[in-house]
């Protein structure tokens, strides 16, 4: 097993008294998240949102019971294997011995990593992890920076019910593993309750390298909406099959794609037109302490240099953010305390607004449907993210 260790932040300070303890001057934060393999894509975003954070907040350090602390953040790679980040995360807890961790990219690794963030009773906040049964099993220890993912069409589908003529009949289509399936299962639900007739719903393998069966049986109940609940690169895929059986529905939605650069940089003049739901966008409005707005915080992730900011790079920013936060409101390190101060919070910050229940499922939380246009991700609905008008019905692939 390869494992790539990387001290992101070494942290310079006072020397503490010989009998203060060795931590007093630091928070030590641990995060195992995909820097290779299949999730690489998605897990970048994320470590940039992580780097982000860290470099802010260290230059003021947080606040915890009047003492200025800053943050030594220990970064792994779990390589996109569960069992890789399972030990890894061990290994954080047990040899490095962090006081908080900053989860995974995806629900299926987070379902596993946070078993051991329960086992000894230390905080998980999760950026990209919100697959419903994570957040169901009665853990303590666990927070969702996103909403649930049985919700994460439904701009989408309630957009389709608004347009002349209003979208009627839906495929879905989804990868078989925990975080599509439930977008999947939650979309056939709100489709339902909004009027839809589902002519398609079926399961692929996941990872998938060929997807035209599925989508040749979609191709012939010639549904007014096509809805794909898959990952960046079968989302890649996808849309190039859909392209050679010339697949043409009114709309076409993914998941985890469009919201990425990277998606229309790959696809060209093929993205055009495509549909994604985003958690956050830029030109949401969200505004709070720290990062100040939306935009602002875009603005700043493009003047440090790195990819213009989509949902994963701000979901890793807003994760160390909000345990920040509960740390300055519990003026403590204690982990009950900052778990307390997590559960009693009801705040907005440039993410957008941010409430858990009690199994740490993000009961609160904005969302845009996007569009690619002119090779740009584009928010067109609702009117509070509506920055074009959406292109409606999706031209066919050669009359574009």
């Amino acid at each position: 097993m390869r494992r790539a260790w990387i001290i992101l932040a070494a942290v310079m300070g006072i020397l503490a008294p010989a009998v203060a303890p060795a931590m007093a001057q630091t928070i030590k934060i641990g995060a195992a998240v995909a820097l290779t393999g299949r999730f690489s894509k998605e897990g970048k975003l994320v470590h940039d949102g992580f780097k982000i954070w860290l470099e802010e907040v260290n230059k003021r350090g947080i606040n915890v019971g009047g003492q200025r602390m800053k943050v030594d953040l220990i970064l792994n790679d779990d390589e996109s294997e569960p069992q890789t980040a399972v030990k890894l995360t061990e290994k954080l807890i047990t040899q490095d011995k962090v006081q908080f961790i900053l989860g995974p990219f995806s629900s299926p690794i987070t379902q596993q990593t946070s078993v051991i963030g329960e086992k000894y009773k230390i905080i998980t906040i999760a950026p990209q992890a919100n697959s419903d049964p994570i957040y169901e099993r009665g853990f303590k220890y666990v927070f969702s920076v996103l909403p649930p993912a049985s919700s994460y069409f439904r701009a989408v589908v309630e957009m389709g019910t608004k347009l002349q003529p209003r979208a009627r009949t839906l495929a879905i289509l989804a990868g078989n593993q925990a975080f599509t399936l439930l977008a999947a299962q939650g979309t056939d639900r709100m489709a339902r309750q909004m009027g839809y007739e589902i002519v398609y719903n079926d399961k692929y393998p996941a990872p998938a390298t060929d997807l035209s069966a599925f989508l040749t049986q979609i191709k012939a109940k010639n549904p007014d909406m096509v809805i794909v609940a898959s990952f960046f690169q079968e989302g890649l895929l996808a849309t190039k099959q859909a392209k050679e059986l010339r697949l043409c529905p009114k709309l076409l939605a993914f998941s985890v794609g469009p919201e990425i650069p990277d998606f229309a940089k790959n696809l060209g003049k093929d993205a055009e037109f495509i549909l994604g739901s985003a958690w956050w966008l830029p030109n949401m409005g969200w505004k709070g302490p720290d990062f100040g707005t939306a935009q602002e915080y875009a603005k700043l992730v493009q003047a440090k240099g790195y990819p213009p900011a989509a949902y994963h790079v701000a979901s890793g920013t807003a994760a160390g953010h909000l345990l920040q936060l509960a740390i300055e409101k519990a003026g403590s390190l204690e982990t009950d305390k900052v778990r307390a101060a997590l559960l009693s919070m009801d705040v907005e910050t440039f993410w957008g607004p941010t409430k858990w229940d009690e199994g740490g499922k993000n009961v609160k939380g904005g969302q845009g449907v996007i569009q690619i246009q002119d090779g740009q991700i584009t928010g067109v609905y609702p009117d509070a993210v509506k920055q074009k008008t959406l292109a409606y019905p999706m031209p066919c692939w050669d009359k574009r």
